[in-house]
């Protein structure tokens, strides 16, 4: 996912009054003692919303493109026709597990645990979270659990 120029456009709860949009320039620049602090965390929640309110669209188009999906008589239409639908449908399933992702980033956000390590209870970083705003791990443990998987399967 690309990186907006505004990453959000936070209010004040209640009071319909606009904060300033912080841009990824603008988090990046932020020192650490401000790290997850209100602005940080309202500008990740209203990307997560933004990144679950497409998901939720494109599940349903592809919903309606997968069930409308049809076969022609020609061999090579019907085959054309099943090719398309398995793509709709792990693009679906793609976007689903991904879906679950942002909601569980929004529940962090909520439960004030969002953009820590769950393994180590580290900075997770703003840089790492405005590319993987649903990053769980920090860099390092990240790449240790990289390193396992990559030696279990060889």
């Amino acid at each position: 996912m690309a990186l907006q120029k505004n990453v959000a456009t936070p209010t004040l709860a209640g009071t319909g009054a606009v904060q300033r949009q912080l841009t990824a320039a603008q988090l990046l620049g932020m020192s650490d003692e401000h790290y997850m602090g209100a602005a940080q965390k309202q500008s990740f929640r209203t990307l997560l919303v933004n990144i679950k309110e497409l998901l939720e669209e494109r599940g349903r188009g592809s919903a309606a493109e997968i069930a409308i999906g049809g076969a022609g008589a020609d061999p090579i239409d019907r085959a054309s026709a099943e090719e398309e639908h398995q793509l709709a449908m792990s693009a679906r399933a793609r976007d689903a597990a991904q879906l679950i992702d942002v909601r569980a980033a929004l529940e962090r956000i909520e439960a004030d645990e969002f953009g820590w390590c769950i393994e180590t209870g580290e900075m997770i970083g703003i840089g790492r979270l405005l590319i993987c705003p649903t990053a769980t791990l920090c860099f390092e443990a990240q790449q240790r659990l990289e390193s396992k998987t990559s030696r279990f399967r060889s």
